[in-house]
Parts: structure tokens; sequence; C-alpha cells
């Protein structure tokens, strides 16, 4: 058990018998794995339902404690390293917690599914610590998977993202590949080799991979279109990379991708639109007001905003 969340008893004493009926539901991440830590949940109405206890494979037994029979309870659910879920638990519901830029359908890969315990158990460590960023042990689970199972994708795929974070991107670049071919339908890998190539200036790759995670999910990855357009934007196509840049800004409904922001100022820019790159460049700050390239960003707003004739 990861933790217990303790039921006040006293109001639970109160309650009529009969009307105090658990529930079980499930919260997983990547790939089914359970939590890598202790989520919060908290009840949206407090006093109408009750977490009693979560437990290491991600299972919750809940209390509903209205005389509506009903097994749902609406709860916010917070967990280090994924987007805050606003989710309504139900007896049987698998509810599952997104990165941050994700937006993805939850899917399984196939590999997964076929992966035996073992590789399994060490893809779990390894997302356990990805989460909390101590990449070398990440590293080390993610080899292990796939020592054990060299077909298993998604740990092919993680493996990868750390990589990019040791930076280490030719490593990074050929563990995406074997993602990639061992499962041809998972769309993560290809949206990590677009963003990968468009980054190295690998224009065509960028464009040939972000298409084909495009045709597998053409709305789960909002920072593929940042690629493409990237990628459009080198080869001066630039009405194609303002159609990209502006998908991948409407896409970002959690706001998260700032790199859409800078691109499509970029783009704009290219296209004589001072004011429109600079309205797209301040946001890019505003999101990012630390980001490795802020000062050359506040830079081109100045010199866009001195050749627009303003102070």
């Amino acid at each position: 058990m990861i933790a217990l969340t303790a039921i006040p008893l006293l109001l639970l004493a109160q309650i009529p018998r009969g009307q105090v009926i658990a529930f079980h539901a499930r919260i997983v991440v990547d790939q089914g794995v359970p939590p890598p830590s202790t989520p919060q949940i908290i009840p949206d109405r407090l006093g109408s339902c009750f977490v009693r206890s979560i437990f290491g494979n991600g299972e919750v037994e809940y209390i509903v404690t209205d005389d509506s029979r009903s097994d749902s309870c609406e709860v916010t659910i917070r967990l280090p390293g994924y987007r805050k879920n606003d989710a309504v638990l139900r007896n049987g519901a698998v509810i599952v917690m997104r990165r941050p830029s994700s937006y993805a359908n939850p899917t399984v890969s196939l590999t997964t599914l076929q992966a035996p315990e073992d590789a399994k158990k060490a893809f779990e460590k390894g997302v356990a610590a990805m989460s909390g960023k101590k990449w070398a042990a990440a590293q080390k689970e993610f080899e292990r998977a796939v020592a054990i199972y060299p077909e298993y994708a998604p740990a092919w795929n993680a493996l990868g993202e750390v990589l990019v974070e040791e930076s280490q991107p030719q490593p990074a670049r050929e563990a995406f590949e074997r993602a990639a071919k061992s499962d041809p339908k998972f769309a993560p890998a290809w949206a990590q080799l677009a963003r990968l190539a468009a980054d190295e200036g690998r224009t065509q790759d960028a464009l040939d991979a972000a298409g084909y995670a495009l045709q597998l999910d053409p709305t789960g990855f909002p920072a593929v279109y940042v690629s493409q357009a990237m990628a459009d934007l080198a080869l001066q196509r630039l009405d194609a990379a303002e159609k990209s840049a502006r998908l991948a800004v409407k896409l970002d409904t959690f706001h998260e991708i700032p790199s859409a922001e800078r691109v499509l100022g970029s783009v704009l820019a290219a296209k004589g639109d001072r004011e429109g790159a600079i309205e797209h460049w301040k946001t890019y700050l505003k999101m990012a007001p630390k980001a490795d390239d802020a000062a050359q960003v506040r830079q081109r707003i100045a010199n866009a905003e001195a050749a627009a004739g303003k102070k």
C-alpha cells in the first residue's frame, strides 16, 4: 500500500447504515504503469465521498456516502511530474495521468502487452526515476528493460528521452529509431524523432517523422506541429510553416509548449508581419521567461519594434 487516507470515523459513524458503499478505481501513468509516487486525491464535494486507500498498483478504494447509490466520486488528482487531472472515479474505471504537453489518447503498445514481467518491472522503476529527474537511474532501468525484451518500444522511447536530457542526441536518436522499428504504430517515438531532427536541422527527416506521427495521431502531440513548422520555415515554405505553427498553438490548450509561440513568431516575422511576430514572441517569454534563448528573443522583439518605429 502506498498510502492510507483516513476517513473521519466520527463522520462515518453518523452516516445511516447501508449508505456507506466502497468502490474501486485505478490510477496509472505511461503504458498502464502504476503511479511512481503517491497521488494526492481530493474529492471536489467534501462529504459526498472519501478516498480510503491508495495501493501500490494504483488501485484506489473510495467510499460514496450520499444516498444516490451512485459509484461516482468527483476528484482532483495531483501527481508530481504529471498534469493535474479533474476526474470522476467510477467503479472499475482506469484514470490515466498525462505528462505535460501530452494530449494523446491513452493507448498501450502491443509490445508492452507482450513484455515479460521482469522487463515491465524495470520499466516501472525507470518511470519512477524519470519522474524524479534521476536520469542516470532511469537510464539504467530502461536499458535493463530493453536488454530483457529488445522489442519493448515504450522502454526504448523512454530511454531516448532520458538520453536527450543527458545531452546524448545520437544515442537518443538510435533509441527512438529502435522504438519505432519495434512498434511502427507507436506515435510517441515518431514525435520524438521529429523533434530531434528539427532541432538538428535535418529538415526532411523532421518532415517525414512528423508526417508519420500525425497520421497515427493528428491531435495528441501538438509539439509535432512545431517540428513540422521549424522544418518548413528552414525550407522557406512559409505558408505551410504558419499553418503548422498555428495548429500547435491551437492544440496546446494547457499552454505547455512555449516553442509553438516562438516558432509562430519567427514565421510571421519571415512573412513581414512584425506586429504578429512581436505578439507571439512576447507570449513565448511569458510562458518561458528563463528559456535559454530568452535574451535572443527579447532582442528580436526590440529589433522588430525599432523597425516598426516604436519606442
